[in-house]
């Protein structure tokens, strides 16, 4: 039992750097963490009201978010203002060419048909419910947005 445990926590994280690094080669002019940023602004009302709530869905630091849209503002995928409820904070709202990439369904079908390739739903389904326990196990959080929990 404990070496399947160590082969799954090491296979989790080596699947992960693998992804970001396959598919940080494939996206034109984003990394994977700045497309999975943008798909998340998509999602939220608009404008965003602020970088804390984009992290707080992302599961990381307000540093590391800064520095995403910073970097997501640079290229032309979001445009920020301050804040009218509170001047600290910097309202997000995507421009046109991150509409287009985030929505990018026929990229992100291919890449989840080849992801998952061989993969049956009862196999997804056994997937889902171990990585939403590990999730919660870990931080209390589940990892899917509350439209979708079951």
């Amino acid at each position: 039992m404990s070496t399947d445990r160590h082969a799954i926590f090491a296979g989790v994280l080596l699947l992960s750097n693998r992804m970001q690094r396959e598919y940080d080669a494939r996206l034109d002019g984003l990394t994977l963490k700045q497309w999975l940023t943008l798909a998340v602004i998509d999602k939220l009302p608009q404008p965003v009201p602020s970088t804390s709530v984009v992290a707080r869905v992302l599961g990381t630091s307000h540093q590391n978010t800064a520095k995403l849209l910073r970097a997501l503002e640079a290229k032309g995928f979001i445009a920020t203002a301050p804040s009218p409820a509170d001047q600290r904070a910097r309202t997000i709202t995507p421009t046109p060419a991150a509409r287009f990439t985030a929505v990018d369904e026929e990229w992100g079908e291919r890449m989840l048909d080849e992801l998952f390739a061989g993969v049956d739903a009862a196999e997804l389904t056994v997937c889902m419910s171990v990585l939403e326990r590990m999730s919660h196990n870990l931080c209390g959080e589940s990892l899917l947005p509350p439209d979708v929990r079951g």
